[in-house]
């Protein structure tokens, strides 16, 4: 409190004192122009009180300038270089300056103060971010561990199942063998839910800022993986000449390969017909992947994107809920966007897009676009 109040007074002492100098200044300059004495000083005076301690001290060196000019230089006063013999003027402009240096002050306090919460926002942001870098690290550790240790287990116990109802066949009875099956389904579906969570978290994670794919050469590389679904169901996959994209190509294969096996999966009864292409979108690529399946209703186009979500139960379709969303996981941290446009019962067309290379990107690519139109598939 005491030093609230000293700092207070301080303001004021400081403005006597540059009056007093204002007043010594005016009486020395006097004979400079010729027995007249000019406000010039006690103008600086105002500016410099009211730069100093703010509102009330300008106004205070205001009034006191006007009064030893008037008791002293009463006669003889000019403001500033423009004859003046009325201090009215000088009073209302003395008042003007401190109220305006006090309005400076304030916006100058604000944007300290603000200059200095951001900085301590900016500061524990920063903090905060990288104490959710280190907490993703150890989760993924913790998962990729934890799949691990599930997955062995997993395995033993689908084996010894499966060995022992071979070694007890003609013992066991029809439900005790349909038990061990349900056994090995089980462990079966549960090992794909862990590959999926395991995809979905390295989806997440950091990639390359300068990784660049051809997208030829990712798809038939998905299409050469995929070769027994395909020949199984005999489908038909085409795709026209696609772009060199900046996308990492590993997340790309991701991309191409659930959207591929969903179009194989959800064929109905038809044989699977499935095209890919990519159009120039003048800042992006946009890809879209046909089919000729059972199509989706569109008031569920956005939660077929969420994890776990499913339309169909795992009786008429086998699947997790997984890879759409590590789908729609790729390419946001890519930049871009993926939606649906299908009609029940016609299929679905599944786009996404990408952003374009710069030259940056394709100097340091060394690819080339594959040309032409490739097929691959049953004929």
């Amino acid at each position: 409190m005491l030093a609230l109040l000293s700092r207070a007074m301080n303001r004021y002492v400081v403005s006597i004192l540059l009056v007093v100098v204002a007043t010594g200044l005016t009486f020395v300059t006097e004979p400079v122009f010729g027995g007249r004495a000019p406000l010039t000083f006690f103008t600086i005076a105002v500016a410099l009180s009211a730069a100093y301690g703010g509102l009330w001290p300008g106004v205070l060196t205001t009034l006191l300038s006007t009064l030893m000019a008037r008791l002293l230089f009463q006669q003889s006063i000019f403001l500033l270089a423009l004859a003046q013999p009325s201090l009215v003027l000088f009073t209302v402009l003395g008042v003007t300056i401190s109220a305006i240096i006090h309005v400076l002050h304030r916006a100058n306090a604000n944007v300290v103060a603000a200059r200095t919460q951001l900085e301590l926002a900016n500061k524990q942001l920063s903090q905060r971010t990288n104490a959710l870098s280190r907490s993703n690290e150890e989760l993924q550790r913790f998962a990729y561990a934890l799949s691990h240790d599930l997955q062995a287990p997993l395995r033993n116990i689908g084996a010894l199942t499966a060995l022992l109802v071979r070694r007890n066949n003609e013992i066991l009875d029809k439900d005790s063998k349909e038990h061990a099956q349900l056994i090995v389904s089980g462990i079966q579906r549960m090992e794909l839910m862990i590959k999926g969570l395991l995809d979905y978290a390295a989806a997440t994670t950091d990639l390359p800022d300068k990784a660049v794919s051809n997208s030829n050469t990712v798809l038939q590389q998905v299409l050469h993986d995929l070769r027994y679904a395909i020949d199984r169901e005999s489908a038909v996959i085409t795709f026209d000449e696609l772009p060199i994209v900046q996308a990492n190509r590993d997340r790309l294969a991701q991309v191409f390969s659930n959207l591929i096996t969903n179009a194989i999966k959800y064929r109905g009864n038809q044989r699977p017909r499935i095209h890919v292409t990519a159009t120039d979108n003048r800042t992006e690529w946009v890809f879209s992947v046909k089919d000729n399946g059972i199509g989706i209703d569109m008031r569920h186009a956005d939660e077929i994107f969420v994890l776990f979500r499913r339309l169909h139960s795992s009786h008429q379709y086998e699947g997790n809920g997984i890879g759409l969303a590590v789908c729609k996981t790729v390419i946001e941290r890519f930049g871009g966007k993926i939606w649906v446009e299908s009609d029940l019962g016609k299929g679905s067309t599944f786009c996404f897009t990408l952003p374009k290379i710069t030259s940056e990107y394709s100097e340091t690519s060394g690819a080339a676009v594959t040309e032409g139109r490739s097929a691959l598939g049953a004929c």
